[in-house]
């Protein structure tokens, strides 16, 4: 399972671009979920927004998109979704199973979308997940990808 945060090093110039890229380069089946795509999306055109416009708030954001709708972000997006299809990365239905994602919230103290990934992670018989972020770390039934 490929998360948001691996996405967006690899699309954006940081101390982990080379980390990601090698995540990409690995040679096993590569999955991600509607979750990741909806924060991949987000925090593309978040990144996008600060830097050609100085939008640093959620509010001027929506506004921003209101208005001007995702014509000023359609390259960087268009780079992510080529890259999805680039790498035949295939994108999983999130497993919506809210007493689930609830309990793995509690047991391993993990924001409600990254309970989502794991239950989706676990649902499909994943158990490892490409990810930058040390949560996943305490989800005993994933291994974090190390590279």
């Amino acid at each position: 399972m490929v998360d948001t945060n691996v996405f967006y090093n690899f699309l954006f110039e940081t101390e982990l671009t080379e980390k990601a890229t090698r995540i990409f380069e690995l040679e096993e089946p590569l999955f991600t979920s509607f979750t990741v795509i909806n924060e991949t999306l987000y925090v593309i055109s978040r990144k996008i927004a600060e830097r050609k416009f100085g939008i640093r708030s959620y509010r001027r954001f929506r506004e921003f998109v209101s208005s001007n709708g995702y014509e000023h972000f359609l390259e960087e997006l268009t780079k992510f979704f080529n890259l999805l299809d680039d790498l035949g990365i295939t994108v999983l239905r999130d497993y919506q199973n809210t007493s689930e994602v609830w309990e793995l919230m509690k047991n391993y103290n993990l924001l409600p979308n990254d309970a989502l990934i794991a239950a989706t992670c676990k649902h499909y018989g994943i158990k490892k997940i490409a990810t930058f972020d040390g949560d996943f770390k305490r989800v005993n039934f994933l291994d974090v990808v190390e590279v």
